[in-house]
């Protein structure tokens, strides 16, 4: 039976990380190198024109070809879905200086020619230039089109124009204390990895009709739109957002805990035409 979390929490959608301080600016350094440069061959697509294609995209299903699983022992888990695993970058100009900044997210490819996975809020932003992505060979490509999208379950399904990628297979839903893996930006420590369990699968406050799925794997803000996998390297949810629980209800001080919510894989597969 499920019951809803009346808890009093501060809910927070804040993993698409703005004007962070990058852990490896090096490689901030090329991705921004990277989108600039479609941006000056007229490749990129607005990202006011983004928006738009996302609130069109809503209702709309994506024709993906499943995907054979290729992970056989999970300790070989992160070598093998880390090449899987996208930034999703923002591009645009803090009013402060003339150059260009980025803020990452992550996702996940779907398809090997271009179509990839994400949290709808990472495309529901207005402020910038455009979105792009790039892969662990540093190739960036331009995101050009919103297939598909949900707001309530905080899933979209993407193109990236001309990309070439290892699509992740979608898993059956993951049982509560079964092993979930991540690999996400969190803060700009691009790859992160963690590890945890299934806690919960629920409703929230506010949320009735859209269930989530509650694990102990840590992530923070720009690890919106990661994969959460299962032993065998099968998506079973995708990072969305956080719920803290506190003390002082009043105050909102005296945090006490923190529910990491994901969007489960039922929720991606809605998405994706039968």
């Amino acid at each position: 039976m499920k019951l809803a979390l009346f808890f009093f929490a501060t809910f927070s959608f804040s993993f698409f990380s703005f004007g962070q301080k990058n852990s490896s600016p090096a490689l901030e350094a090329r991705l921004i190198r990277g989108i600039s440069v479609l941006v000056k061959n007229n490749q990129t697509v607005p990202l006011s024109e983004l928006n738009k294609q996302l609130k069109q995209a809503i209702g709309k299903k994506a024709k993906i070809s499943k995907v054979a699983s290729f992970v056989y022992d999970p300790r070989s888990l992160y070598r093998l879905c880390k090449p899987s695993t996208l930034i999703v970058a923002r591009l645009y100009k803090c009013g402060r200086c003339t150059n260009w900044h980025s803020g990452s997210a992550t996702g996940f490819p779907l398809t090997k020619d271009g179509i990839f996975a994400t949290n709808y809020h990472v495309l529901e932003q207005t402020d910038g230039k455009t979105l792009a992505v790039m892969d662990t060979e540093e190739n960036v490509y331009p995101v050009t089109q919103v297939l598909a999208a949900d707001k309530d379950s905080d899933v979209a399904i993407v193109r990236a124009e001309g990309a070439k990628f290892r699509p992740l297979p979608l898993g059956e839903p993951a049982r509560i204390g079964s092993n979930v893996h991540v690999i996400s930006h969190p803060d700009g420590m691009f790859y992160y990895y963690s590890k945890g369990m299934v806690s919960l699968y629920d409703t929230i406050k506010g949320k009735p009709n859209t269930e989530w799925m509650a694990i102990s794997a840590d992530y923070a803000r720009g690890s919106s739109g990661a994969p959460v996998l299962n032993d065998s390297g099968e998506v079973v949810g995708m990072v969305a957002s956080t719920w803290t629980i506190n003390y002082d209800k009043q105050k909102m001080t005296n945090p006490q805990m923190v529910l990491r919510l994901c969007a489960p894989v039922d929720a991606i597969r809605a998405l994706i035409e039968k």
